[in-house]
């Protein structure tokens, strides 16, 4: 058993992923059981939507939302299965680090850092109640209608998929397996990524207590202290250079199948009457809107800290130090002019302003959709 797997800072999210074997596992079997059934499902949906197409707009529109939403998970399940090393890296260095605080951290940081645990279980608590939403969602959707109707409507050549005994095989493979399969891939995974977003500004509170606590007189002392602190905000940054690694192509289908997926949403209320419909469209566009902004709000607490370096580093005795004191200092303060900042495919940053603009675009396509759509 790894020691990261029991690392209270993760509470159950890693633990997820070392059961189900997309991680710190050689057992290719349960991760191709995963693929296989997100594929199997993807194939039926989309020969479903060429079928059914030009027959009711409401229904086609959801029908948009389930393949943006499944091709999503596909990808994080990618992401899992082909960066499966990177992510133990991540979590071996994150658990040595977090060690480290706890043998060597002062009183403040030390309780900052049992704050961290207790919204990490708060957390994953929000979780359980999100996916246990979104699956009774997914499975009143079609118990709304008073026709046969799947979680997820497939069709495949050869097979009425509406007939028994396959009526019922797809409906139950959908319910045990297909939509635990989608809720413990997504949300254990963006878990993670807010935890360790929130372990970087833990850190970077560190780094900027270890700069204000120097205060040696001797210039040598002090001088060796300040490297020491360079060398820990390199670490910071090599950290986030990880997480970049590994969101940013989750970050980019984020942000452009998330635009898409609300505005699809925001349609299909607009198309419907059935007040059961509204509710569940109602949860899935919070569900959506949630995880997306949360991501985005943490994100953007990890850069706005990253500046709060330069005024730590700018308080420290540096005009007591010498020539060289000085200039790491004025090195330092320069290199966090520029926040340290996880961006969504290399192209925008991830922070709450990109996030209020990707609520208008998307409001922006609804309205045209809407209008096009009445004409």
């Amino acid at each position: 058993m790894t020691n990261y797997e029991n690392l209270p800072l993760y509470a159950m999210n890693v633990k997820v992923f070392v059961k189900l074997g997309l991680i710190d596992s050689s057992d290719w079997t349960k991760r191709f059981l995963f693929s296989l059934i997100l594929v199997i499902t993807l194939v039926g949906l989309v020969v479903n939507m060429f079928k059914t197409w030009d027959e009711d707009i409401g229904e086609t529109s959801m029908n948009i939302h389930k393949l943006l939403a499944l091709t999503h998970c596909s990808i994080r399940c990618c992401i899992m299965v082909k960066k499966a090393k990177k992510f133990e890296r991540l979590f071996q260095s994150i658990e040595q680090w977090y060690r480290d605080i706890e043998r060597n951290g002062d009183p403040e940081i030390l309780s900052t850092l049992q704050e961290i645990n207790r919204k990490t279980d708060k957390l994953s608590k929000m979780t359980i109640y999100l996916a246990a939403m979104a699956a009774l969602a997914g499975l009143l959707y079609p118990l709304s209608y008073n026709t046969r109707t799947h979680m997820v409507t497939v069709q495949y050549p050869f097979i009425d998929a509406l007939q028994t005994p396959f009526f019922e095989f797809f409906f139950l493979i959908q319910v045990l397996w297909l939509t635990p399969t989608v809720l413990v891939i997504s949300l254990p995974f963006m878990n993670i990524f807010l935890i360790t977003f929130t372990f970087g500004v833990l850190a970077l509170k560190d780094l900027c207590g270890k700069l204000r606590n120097i205060r040696s007189e001797n210039e040598e002392t002090m001088l060796q202290e300040f490297k020491e602190c360079i060398v820990y905000h390199r670490k910071v940054i090599k950290l986030c250079d990880d997480l970049e690694d590994l969101i940013s192509i989750d970050g980019f289908f984020n942000l452009a199948l998330f635009g898409m997926m609300l505005c699809i949403l925001l349609f299909f209320l607009s198309m419907i009457d059935d007040l059961r419909l509204i509710l569940v469209g109602l949860v899935f566009v919070s569900l959506n809107t949630y995880m997306i902004g949360i991501t985005y709000y943490y994100a953007n607490n990890l850069a706005t800290e990253s500046v709060e370096v330069a005024n730590a580093a700018y308080d420290t005795p540096w005009y007591m130090g010498n020539l060289e004191m000085r200039k790491c200092v004025t090195i330092m303060i320069a290199r966090c002019q520029k926040p340290i900042q996880i961006t969504a495919g290399g192209l925008y940053p991830m922070n709450m302003e990109n996030f209020q603009a990707i609520l208008r675009i998307s409001y922006s396509y609804f309205s045209l959709l809407q209008g096009l759509s009445q004409q």
